[in-house]
């Protein structure tokens, strides 16, 4: 009978799974990307479709589908077991222990939360009347799971506390406070609109509610009663970091949007939920919301996964919003194409949508490059024929000119910017100059982890063991008929052997999945050069070179030792295989040199 996990494998194609992730691109009979995991221009990330694993031959990273989602979610196997066999449709047992955690619970807690606030806004006209109001249809409503949190302390602990829910546990999901008594607890959200945050998995892991200040409280026996005075608080309160909620990962909206980001290869960035909800009503659906703060280094680098280019929406009243610009500065050290969508009425997306949904359309298509846009900001924000307005547009585009990557792009900023200032252009320089040199910016961008370098060695063993896979067989005996390569590990050793006796698949279950990682990286290597049988003895010659090496220094100490000891004979037979070899090792090092 097959396990869950052979049944998950089954059912998911590895390649659709990563797609959903990163943009895989062909390559042969395998796929390639540049590496989620580490920072690269080059895609050193492959996917192999027969074979269901994929590796990263600049990190070293690799594996199959839990290996994946487990690094690109952090998450355990538990919590990647559960995701994946839901995408699957694999049923698994609930009272299995192995797939039980707290992480889980609280999944199971968010979700009831939601379908809880969901049937209260269908039970609340005015709130229903509110949203049509502005602008949001049913179906919109229902595709967010938008729903309502009444103005009560503890409407939602009596609800969920019914579906056996702990206090704790709802405290822990950041759906309750704990009184400063600590004898009780009460709701977070009151009288709200309620917007649930999902993962990119469209599990729900956080809140975000929006005050609705036209609703009755209640009464202490539940009779509605007006409080036009109460003390509504905070705009929007949100959900606090909890085990499954991060707000320097999570996007609004990204769930519904990274098809489309993909596929578009752009992000749309706004400033609220509601903003956000209604650009997806009007058509634009690669839109996400970062909720009023900056984009964070690991939200860019989920969408840097997806797209080359970003736009950021900006009314007129906010273009220099200090979130939004930091998100375009921080953009530049991801390598964005970072673009500006001006917002053609209203205050906001959301308003220009409910006005006119072409408009949003428009503004979204003709979104100009921060420079440009900038530029044509300050020159008509500023005279630039004077010395105070001169200084005045400097300050703003130069920072912007110095965050490009692209010195030719630069450099046509520097030359537009001396010719419309009328200064000259090495003085435009110049002030860059200055200004780059007080205003280094650390990196942000995570570096590969730690762990055991591979040596020269390592990396020669499996490269030869991979290109072997596919060198002819008369090749393969003509050249290992006499040898000197040995390996440092027994299961390449074992590989070896099964290669070196024409077999193309391994019996031992042990060996299997090693030797089907070796015959994939075979597989890219051979699409990657020119001449594999070059390649090959090539590499068989450096791996026979680092062996005879090794072999040297090794029977060096035996002949010191031996000499020591007074033992001539076996120092005699040691002095005539160090000689052997060291020939050996000079007509190796005498054949590269002549090819």
């Amino acid at each position: 009978m097959s396990s869950p996990i052979d049944d998950i494998k089954s059912r998911l194609d590895l390649v659709e799974l990563i797609q959903s992730y990163v943009r895989l691109q062909k390559a042969g009979i395998n796929y390639k990307a540049n590496c989620p995991f580490h920072t690269e221009k080059t895609p050193s990330f492959f996917v192999s479709p027969t074979r269901q694993m994929w590796h990263c031959f600049g990190c070293g990273k690799g594996g199959d589908h839990f290996k994946f989602v487990m690094e690109i979610e952090g998450h355990e196997f538990p919590e990647a077991l559960r995701m994946l066999a839901q995408r699957a449709g694999v049923v698994l047992k609930r009272e299995d222990p192995a797939i039980r955690s707290e992480r889980n619970r609280l999944y199971d807690l968010c979700e009831e939360a939601t379908k809880i606030f969901e049937r209260n806004l269908a039970l609340t006209p005015a709130v229903k009347t509110y949203l049509k109001n502005r602008g949001v249809v049913g179906e919109t409503a229902k595709e967010f799971r938008i729903g309502f949190a009444p103005q009560s302390w503890d409407f939602l602990m009596k609800a969920l506390s019914a579906k056996g829910f702990r206090k704790e546990e709802i405290e822990k999901s950041g759906l309750a406070i704990k009184s400063e008594d600590g004898n009780s607890w009460y709701d977070r959200f009151r009288g709200r609109i309620m917007f649930p945050i999902a993962d990119g998995n469209g599990r729900v892991v956080g809140f975000s509610g929006r005050v609705f200040e036209e609703v009755p409280t209640r009464s202490a026996v539940g009779t509605p009663t007006p409080d036009k005075n109460r003390d509504v608080g905070a705009k929007y309160v949100n959900t606090p970091n909890t085990l499954i909620y991060d707000k320097s990962h999570v996007l609004y909206g990204f769930d519904k949007a990274k098809q489309e980001i993909r596929g578009k290869n752009k992000v749309v960035v706004v400033e609220g939920q509601m903003d956000c909800v209604m650009s997806h009503q009007a058509g634009v659906k690669n839109t996400i919301a970062v909720s009023g703060t900056a984009l964070t280094p690991q939200q860019l680098k989920v969408l840097r996964r997806l797209c080359d280019t970003i736009v950021s929406s900006f009314d007129t009243d906010a273009a220099g919003d200090t979130a939004t610009k930091r998100s375009l500065a921080l953009a530049t050290e991801f390598e964005f194409e970072r673009k500006i969508a001006v917002i053609p009425s209203g205050k906001d997306p959301a308003d220009a949508v409910l006005e006119n949904p072409k408009s949003w359309l428009g503004a979204v298509e003709a979104a100009k490059p921060v420079v440009e846009f900038y530029f044509e900001k300050s020159f008509r924000g500023h005279n630039p024929s004077g010395a105070d307005g001169k200084k005045a547009i400097s300050a703003t585009l130069l920072p912007l000119i110095a965050e490009l990557g692209n010195e030719i792009e630069k450099s046509h900023w520097v030359s537009e910017l001396a010719r419309r200032l009328s200064v000259r252009e090495d003085s435009v320089w110049a002030e860059l100059k200055r200004k780059n040199a007080g205003a280094a910016t650390p990196k942000t961008s995570e570096p590969v982890e730690a762990g055991r370098v591979p040596t020269r060695r390592d990396l020669l063993e499996e490269r030869m063991l991979a290109l072997l896979c596919f060198v002819k067989e008369d090749l393969r005996k003509k050249e290992f008929a006499h040898h000197y390569v040995a390996f440092t590990s027994d299961i390449n050793q074992r590989i070896f052997e099964t290669l070196l006796g024409g077999k193309v698949t391994v019996a031992a279950p042990e060996l299997k999945n090693d030797f089907d990682l070796l015959r994939f990286k075979g597989e890219v290597l051979v699409q990657m050069t020119h001449d594999l049988e070059e390649e090959f003895l090539s590499c068989k010659r450096e791996l026979e070179k680092e062996c005879i090496k090794e072999r040297l220094l090794k029977i060096g100490g035996e002949i010191e030792k031996k000499e020591k000891e007074g033992d001539r004979v076996l120092v005699t037979s040691l002095l005539q295989d160090f000689r052997a070899l060291s020939d050996k090792l000079k007509l190796l090092s005498h054949d590269y040199a002549q090819k």
